[in-house]
């Protein structure tokens, strides 16, 4: 008699990287051996790191306009891209790589990431799309978005016949 194991469902990965959001015991797997089942835990960090780099973006609103922080750690200002769309679409954009290299008596680990990664944000009408003001500092990039004036209420006076 065969013995089938049931494969992963194609949104396995995708379910266990929701889980981990929301669960704090996700990444934990069960495997079956014979009649001892032990549980073996993936971290959360390898979980994530499986499904790319997305940076963190902070938004406020202030009198004078609006602030976007976006966590870039490690990412040089000149592999990052910043534009704006006609539509008011802010779009953040870059290329993340690494290379680290563990070197002892025992052993020998070298890793390696790379990828892409965009965040899009949409602006409000009032935003001023023209006076982006932007700035990277310790790997935390900076958008002041000033706000345009508010357009000025013209009243006109309407003569009675």
């Amino acid at each position: 008699m065969a013995v089938f194991f049931p494969r992963d469902s194609p949104f396995g990965d995708f379910d266990r990287i929701v889980s981990a959001f929301f669960d704090p015991d996700a990444g934990t797997t069960t495997a079956a051996r014979g009649n001892n089942q032990r549980q073996q835990r993936t971290p959360r960090s390898t979980i994530l790191t499986r499904a790319g780099f997305h940076p963190r973006i902070d938004l406020a609103e202030t009198d004078a306009g609006y602030v976007v922080h976006a966590d870039l750690p490690g990412i040089p200002k000149d592999k990052v891209d910043v534009s704006i769309s006609d539509e008011g679409v802010l779009v953040i954009s870059g290329e993340r790589s690494s290379n680290k290299e563990i070197k002892d008596e025992q052993r020998h680990v070298v890793e390696r990431s790379y990828g892409r990664f965009e965040r899009a944000v949409r602006l409000p009408q009032d935003a001023d799309r023209e006076n982006v003001q932007a700035k990277m500092t310790d790997g935390v990039l900076e958008l002041v978005v000033p706000k345009l004036a508010p357009p000025k209420e013209a009243i006109k006076k309407i003569s009675i016949l």
